[in-house]
Parts: C-alpha cells; sequence; structure tokens
C-alpha cells in the first residue's frame, strides 16, 4: 500500500518549556519565577486580567520594568499562553493575581532550574542559527547565534523542563561569548574515560558500527535512559539503494524541489526536453539516487530530534494527551468535530484511545494524519462529501494511489466504504488497525521502516506505506515535539547496513543537471548525421571555397551555459570545433564537429561525380519523386571514386530518396564530399509529397517551426527563390490534389 505524504513542510524545532502548555494551569517549574514587564513601545503599559482573554477585567496596568511574580502558565483562546502572575497594584500598593500575556514577561533567571553539574569537555553545533543564552531555557536573553559546524567548550550542565541544557563558551566573529545553548544542538566531543570507553564497548557488542557511535555516545551522555538498539538488515548498502531507486515511483520529492534532487532515470526523465515524469497527483517527481541515500543513512539524523524517526511504534505510557495536543496545536485537529453520527469526536482524546487499544504510539498516529491531509486538513478523503462516496472517510489515505488525482481519490474512497468507514472514528480506528497490523506487527515498527522496507523481506522495497521520500524524516520530527520531557526512557530501532561508506552519506544542492543541446547548426551547410542531442560526434565536407564557417547551438535547459559558437577560419583538411554545453550543476558535455576543408585541387582533380539525368550543384536536384536509392545511383557517374546514399541520420539508404539525403563522395575509402538532395515540395523529407509536407510548409510560414538547409530549399516549391510563402502552399496542395505536378 502506497499513499503520498500531501505535506513537505519543515517543522520548527520549538524547544520551548511553554510548548506542551494545555488549557489548564500549568507550572513552570517546581517553584514560582520572577519576571519582569517588558512592553513593545516606549511610554507604554500592559495590562493584567482577571483571566486569560483579551476581554477579560482589566484588574491594573503595569509599566515596563515592573517586577511580577510568575506563578503559572495556560493558553488562551487567542491561541497564546498567557502567565498567571502576583504583583502589586501601582497605585494602592495591594496584592494583585491576575494574567498577562507571555510575550509581555521575560521572566529572569533565578535558582529555581536543576542546579548546575560542572563539566569538562568541548563541542560541535549541529544546525545552523543556535542561540546562547544568558540562562538555560528558551526565556534567556539571546547572547549571539551560532552555526553549524561551530566547537563550543563545556562547562557545565543544568535541566530546564526535562531538556538538557550546557553552559557553554564560544567564540564567534573574533569574539569571546559564554551563555546555555540547548543540549539537542551540540554533539559531544565525549572524551575516553572508563565509562565512556564502556558504552562505547556495548554499543559495539550490540552491532553498531564505528561510524555510528560518536553520535549514539553523545546522546546517551544526554539522556542516559534512551535505548538504542541495532537492527543489523544483512543487506548490502549499494544493494539497498539501488533496490529502493529500481522503481521510479518508490521514493519521490517535490516537483518544486530542486532540480539536483530528482532522478535523470530512464522513464523518471527527459533530457531533450528538460522534463520529469509527474506522479501521484502530478505534483511529485521520482527522487535522485544521491538523495535517496542521503535520506536512508541513518548517521544523518542521530541528533535528539530527528533521531524520533527511528523510534519503536508501540503505545507507551509515557506518551500523553497534552503530547498529543502540542503535535495537533495549530492544525485541524486541535480541537473537537461533529462526527458523522453525531457524537462530538474530540481528536487528542481519540488519538490516546486509539492507541491504547491498537498498541500504536498516538503520537506517531497523530502525526502520520498531519502527514496525509496537511495541516488544513481540507481533503476530500476526509470531508464526507465527495459523489459516489458520500458519507466516508479515509484519515489514513489507505489504499490512495494511481495515476493522476480522481484515481487516487477514487482508490481511497473506495477502499474506506469497503471497510465500512462511515464515520470519522471508524476511520480513525480502521486506520490504526491497519498500521498495527500490515506494519508494525510485520517488523516495520518504526517511521524509518514504514518508509523504507528493509526488514519485511517478502516485500523488500515495496511493501513502504510512503512514497516521499522525506515522510519518517518530517514525521519523526513531529513526534519528537510531542514529547515534553525527553529524559524518560526511549527505544529506538536503527537500521545497520553492510559495506557502508567510512562516514555519513552528503548531498549539496547544485541545481539543473542537463547539459544536453536543443540544436546544433553551420550557417549554409549540413551535419552529417543531422543533428540529434543524443549523438555527440558529427562531420562536414566544405569546398575549398568555404574558408569559415559560422556555428549556432542553443541548450536545452535555461540554466546551462554554450560556448564554442561563432565564426571559425577553416584549414586545408581536418578542423576539430568543439560546442560546450555546461549544466547549472557543473557537468559539461561536448559536442564535437570534423570539418573537412577541400584541397583546391580537389574540384578539378581526378575525382569527380556527374550525372546526365541530375542537376548536380550546391544541391543534387531533378530526382523524381518515389525514386528508388538503387535508380539514383545508377545516374550517377562516379570518377575516380565511390559513392553511397546516406539517410538524414548518416546512414546508407536503400530504399526511397528523400530531401535531406546525401550523396557521399570516397576516394580511398576517405569522404571527400556530400551533396545534400533536394526534391521540390518534399518539405519533411520522406520522399513523397503529401499533407505533412502542408504542415511543414505552414508552420515555417507561422514563424512556429524553422526549416534550414535542403528542407528550406524544398519547401520552396514554386522554385523562384523568394523565399517559402503562401504560393508555395498552394503549389503543393495542386501536386496532392493531382491537379499539377511540380516540376523537378
Amino acid at each position: 500500500m502506497k499513499s503520498m505524504k500531501k505535506r513537505l513542510t519543515t517543522m520548527v524545532v520549538i524547544l520551548s518549556l511553554l510548548c506542551t502548555f494545555g488549557l489548564q494551569d500549568t507550572s513552570i517549574h517546581a517553584d514560582q519565577q520572577t519576571g519582569k514587564v517588558v512592553t513593545q513601545k516606549a511610554n507604554s503599559t500592559v495590562n493584567v486580567r482577571k483571566t486569560a482573554s483579551l476581554e477579560a477585567e482589566i484588574l491594573c496596568a503595569l509599566s515596563t520594568n515592573t517586577e511580577v511574580t510568575v506563578m503559572s502558565s495556560t493558553q488562551g483562546a487567542d491561541g497564546f499562553v498567557w502567565y498567571k502572575i502576583q504583583c502589586k497594584h501601582p497605585q494602592t500598593g495591594v496584592l494583585v493575581t491576575g494574567y498577562m500575556r507571555s510575550d509581555y514577561v521575560e521572566i529572569q533567571k533565578t535558582n529555581n532550574e536543576d542546579s548546575e553539574t560542572a563539566l569538562t569537555g568541548t563541542g560541535t553545533i549541529t544546525a545552523n542559527n543556535v542561540y546562547v543564552r544568558e540562562h538555560a531555557g528558551t526565556d534567556g536573553k539571546k547572547v549571539t547565534a551560532l552555526d553549524k559546524g561551530d566547537a563550543v567548550e563545556i562547562i557545565g550542565q543544568t535541566n530546564v523542563a526535562g531538556a538538557v541544557w550546557y553552559h557553554v563558551r564560544c567564540t564567534k566573529d573574533g569574539k569571546g561569548f559564554e551563555g546555555y545553548t540547548h543540549g539537542d544542538y551540540i554533539l559531544i566531543d565525549v572524551a575516553e574515560d572508563d565509562d565512556n570507553g564502556d558504552y562505547k564497548s556495548q554499543l559495539k557488542k550490540a552491532g553498531f558500527p564505528d561510524s555510528y557511535i560518536p553520535y549514539l555516545v553523545s546522546l546517551h551522555a544526554k539522556y542516559p535512559n534512551w535505548k538504542f538498539v541495532a537492527v543489523n538488515t544483512g543487506l548490502k548498502w549499494s544493494d539497498v539503494i539501488a533496490g529502493e531507486c529500481a522503481r521510479n515511483d518508490s521514493n519521490l520529492v517535490s516537483k518544486t524541489a530542486d532540480d539536483s534532487m530528482k532522478s535523470t532515470a530512464s522513464g523518471a526523465y527527459n533530457w531533450k526536453t528538460n522534463t520529469w515524469t509527474l506522479y501521484d497527483s502530478e505534483r511529485w517527481v521520482a527522487a535522485h539516487p544521491d538523495y535517496v541515500a542521503y535520506y536512508m543513512d541513518p548517521r544523518n539524523f542521530l541528533d535528539a530530534t530527528n533521531i524520533f524517526q527511528f523510534e519503536a511504534l508501540s503505545y507507551s505510557d509515557s506518551q500523553t494527551l497534552n503530547g498529543v495536543k502540542s503535535i495537533l496545536k495549530g492544525t485541524f485537529m486541535a480541537g473537537s468535530v461533529v462526527d458523522a453520527d453525531r457524537t462530538t469526536l474530540n481528536y487528542a482524546s481519540t488519538f490516546m484511545k486509539i492507541g491504547k487499544e491498537s498498541g500504536v504510539s498516538p503520537y506517531h498516529l497523530a502525526a502520520r494524519v498531519i502527514q496525509e491531509q496537511g495541516v488544513g486538513g481540507t481533503s476530500v478523503m476526509i470531508s464526507g462529501t465527495y459523489s459516489g462516496y458520500t458519507g466516508y472517510y479515509n484519515y489514513f489515505n489507505i489504499g490512495a494511489s494511481g495515476q493522476g488525482q480522481t484515481a487516487v481519490i477514487t482508490n481511497g474512497l473506495a477502499y474506506a466504504k469497503k471497510q465500512g468507514w462511515n464515520t470519522r472514528y471508524k476511520s480513525l480506528q480502521g486506520g490504526a488497525a491497519t498500521l498495527a497490523k500490515n506494519y508494525i506487527a510485520r517488523g516495520q515498527d518504526t517511521l524509518y521502516f514504514e518508509k523504507f522496507n528493509v526488514i519485511y523481506k517478502a516485500g523488500l522495497y515495496s511493501h513502504q506505506y510512503m512514497q516521499n521520500l522525506l515522510a519518517a524524516y518530517n514525521e519523526g520530527r513531529k513526534m519528537a515535539n510531542g514529547y515534553a520531557d525527553k529524559a524518560q526512557t526511549f527505544v529506538f530501532r536503527i537500521p545497520v547496513y553492510q559495506n557502508m561508506p567510512s562516514s555519513a552519506v552528503t548531498f549539496t544542492s547544485k541545481g539543473n543537471p542537463n547539459n544536453y543541446l536543443k540544436s546544433l547548426s553551420v550557417s549554409g551547410q549540413s551535419l552529417t548525421p543531422a543533428f540529434n542531442g543524443d549523438k555527440t560526434s558529427y562531420t562536414m565536407v566544405v569546398p575549398n571555397a568555404v574558408s569559415s564557417i559560422k556555428i549556432s547551438a542553443t541548450a536545452v535547459a535555461s540554466t546551462s551555459k554554450v560556448s564554442g559558437t561563432g565564426t571559425y577560419n577553416l584549414d586545408v583538411g581536418d578542423n576539430k570545433i568543439t560546442v560546450k554545453c555546461k549544466s547549472q550543476s557543473g557537468v559539461t558535455r561536448s559536442y564535437i564537429i570534423m570539418v573537412t576543408r577541400q584541397k583546391a585541387s580537389d574540384d578539378d582533380g581526378d575525382s569527380s561525380v556527374s550525372s546526365s539525368k541530375y542537376r548536380i550543384d550546391k544541391y543534387i536536384t531533378g530526382v523524381a519523386l518515389n525514386t528508388k536509392a538503387s535508380t539514383f545511383l545508377k545516374n550517377i557517374t562516379a570518377k575516380n571514386c565511390t559513392v553511397k546514399l546516406l539517410d538524414a541520420t548518416g546512414s546508407e539508404n536503400k530504399g526511397t530518396v528523400g530531401t535531406g539525403n546525401k550523396l557521399a563522395v570516397y576516394e580511398n575509402g576517405k569522404l571527400l564530399k556530400t551533396y545534400g538532395i533536394v526534391i521540390y515540395g518534399d518539405a519533411n523529407g520522406d520522399g513523397d509529397i503529401n499533407a505533412l509536407d502542408l504542415i511543414k510548409i505552414n508552420r515555417h510560414i507561422l514563424g512556429k517551426a524553422s526549416l534550414s538547409g535542403c528542407y528550406l530549399t524544398a519547401a520552396d516549391a514554386n522554385k523562384r527563390g523568394d523565399g517559402v510563402n503562401a504560393l508555395d502552399l498552394i503549389v503543393t496542395n495542386n501536386q496532392i490534389l493531382g491537379r499539377k505536378n511540380i516540376a523537378q
């Protein structure tokens, strides 16, 4: 079963102790905290209200820098976090208890955080724009921002709301800073002490390769209760990537993604048109194998957020209603809805109930539906109003596959109807049961294994829930943000492959890969064979009188750069000319034209061709329609040379003579010269005059497709030399209708 992930939004990791607060007042820390009022405009005040609402009664107004005591927090009806505070009334001095929105209060550092533990070590920042703050916690004032790869000195560790914060020293732009940084963004350079040595040995015995161990040791230092299980797939890394990319529709990326992320495999991409094959509602394209390899390499995601794509998906008592609410916040499932049976369905409570019944993580269920239906939930798959399937719902998009949006929708809703999912609750419950039975019970018990089936051998590389390459990554981040306390026990099942690269696979966006030419021409001359973007080698013979040629070329992709065009002076003999097309990604494709300029004596020498039937000049003319190659060659007299008739591609023609064919002249086996053949009215080169020629001539006149060389000459059917115009259309049409033949 395959279902496209409907959104590719990147979740912003909100590392705030406020992110999991529900509608009930929640303690900030074990004790109260001190804060001060901050206003957004000079000389303004902030209201203290009776309840957490902008409509509530105003108890007093406080000026900036007024000290308050923060007692708890709650989420107001306006979606903002409000603090329950105590303060002195600015006029009466009476103690007032009320509510103020949290963005107007700056919490001051106190001794209420967990006591800091002294540490000695170093670490590396793992993301860009990571803040160093004055004190531990997201309410701390920003000191500076660090980027991926920046080094820090670690001098202490503390915990705030279940999250690890490190006391660090660092240097940025030549200046020294000291402060606190969230532990999720620091990879610790773990010292080789006895404890770490023992843990490294445990990981190695558990089956983890050396290249995994630094990441896991760093995580263990932050979260000692986490358990890491090495899942030995028994598969070679190269075989895995090849298997995942064997079908173009197995791993998809958005059609708007950087072009280097898209596959150029046969059937997935057309080099001559720079277009990708569209899949699943025509919004997705096949992913490039290098991009697939990046997302399949577990070592790229062994940090405190991205590791949750490896979390075992079974139900756990550590999963809470507030955690589900945090995942659903800001989505169409943040509250309740009236179900088709007129009962009220609260999404968060429903996911908790169904998760416990099915044995599946409610966080996983919530994140999966968001991935399938999007934040807004506007898909007809869950509207209950789609024609022919009114009253049926498919929240998990099970069975929703096919070519084109209509097929995807009807297949998914047909499945829902067959299962009897005529309420929202039944769809959620049935979808969870399907996940449990068809995936988790078969060993595909992590988001990673659901996306990349390297564990269920009966359906290797095919029994995969999602086609979206980034699905496991995106859903894992949503799940990570659902846990208020990451210090609890988690089990992570991490795949291991044979013959992996020594370090984590990297991927850099490089842009469009197309380096094909769309056209290549020589003014007044013809290439042999006729230009084809797939072919890179061409030949051409010109008389001695031609001392220079002008070469023109255009690229298929507008992002490519063409070089080597322009005017070239020709030496007598062979002249090698190279035209290059360089792709945006930096790869160059070279097209070679070997131009042979004849000696001055060649035109008057012993080798020559003549004909008593045909005219031999710049082109050979006078050839009747439907003339066979053998008949044509019998009417050619070759002196001290041999001749062949070639078609437009440069291959020997033994069939019917047509415009664009060439008479090739050889002396001692070496190509001496070629003469293009023109049959007036035969603009498409098939040796006949029919409606296809009318179309060619008309498109040229309208400027939709230009003719050149012998084809342009053939299109001048009235032979007046006045260019191709409507008169030539009339002459050609008269020939087709049998009214008057074109004299060759």
